[in-house]
């Protein structure tokens, strides 16, 4: 297990321009999703604006997938070559990544919008049965302040002791759900990336990888949920200074690379090798 941690620090630091695609995508993301809001008006647009975000998130995650897989391969051959050449050949995969994958990955999209169809409910039920129900003024509440910042700590404000706890259980209901649902999902990707393209096969193969394996995928998945919920946290006391919340951005990338490689490594030396 810490050789699997220790190789892809390796693969990481080796691998740096990993990040690259990721920070361009997420800045593209961010500013169409608040072109989106301003200016998404009608059901057409809606539409509109929902495949062009089914076809960003295709293509990105159909290069940046089968590089990320490149990187795991060339970290097995010797460097002779130079990082130079190392990194020209992992941009080299990004539109071979596209050719082959793009497809499977619109059908991620697709099946992950149905999940959240199925189970919001479900878990929105379940948190009436365990906690409570939620009032009507408080859901109103909630939606209006939702994405700002200063009205959401507001809000938070205004509650009682008694609020902030139900508040609390609800949130920690949901993080919980979103949890489980991870982990559930932890080897979807790489089961698309290295043997399965179909997307709703290729779900269900893991899935079964997953529970398979429960003591190595547990394991794995709740070190790195734990640092990610720790980074997490410090990046939300990093907001009100800019110096340190622009460092706590390129933590935050250089972790969400880490974690992507050291499942892909996982899968590969498991299932693949």
């Amino acid at each position: 297990m810490l050789e699997l941690f220790r190789d892809a620090f390796k693969i990481t630091n080796r691998n740096i321009v990993l990040a690259i695609p990721l920070v361009i995508f997420v800045q593209i993301f961010e500013l169409y999703s608040l072109y989106s809001r301003r200016h998404v008006d009608s059901t057409a647009k809606l539409v509109l604006a929902s495949v062009t975000i089914l076809f960003m998130f295709g293509v990105f995650c159909a290069g940046w997938f089968y590089m990320v897989k490149k990187a795991v391969e060339l970290s097995k051959r010797t460097f002779e070559a130079g990082r130079l050449h190392v990194s020209s050949e992992l941009f080299k995969a990004i539109p071979d990544g596209i050719g082959k994958y793009f497809l499977s990955f619109a059908g991620v999209y697709v099946l992950f919008f149905v999940m959240q169809i199925i189970l919001t409910p479900l878990v929105f039920l379940l948190g009436v049965r365990l906690i409570g129900p939620i009032d009507e003024a408080s859901l109103q509440s909630l939606h209006a302040v939702a994405g700002n910042t200063a009205a959401v700590a507001s809000f938070a404000d205004s509650l009682t002791p008694e609020q902030i706890i139900f508040f609390g259980k609800w949130s920690l209901l949901f993080m919980l759900a979103t949890t489980v649902i991870m982990y559930v999902l932890m080897l979807w990707i790489p089961e698309i990336i290295y043997k399965t393209p179909d997307a709703f096969t290729a779900l269900g193969k893991s899935v079964v990888k997953v529970f398979k394996n429960f003591s190595q995928t547990a394991g794995i998945f709740i070190l790195l949920w734990l640092t990610g919920f720790v980074l997490l946290f410090l990046n939300t006391f990093a907001v009100g200074y800019p110096l340190l919340y622009f460092l706590m951005a390129v933590v935050m990338f250089y972790f969400t690379v880490y974690f992507v490689v050291l499942i892909f490594l996982y899968y590969d030396k498991k299932y693949y090798e």
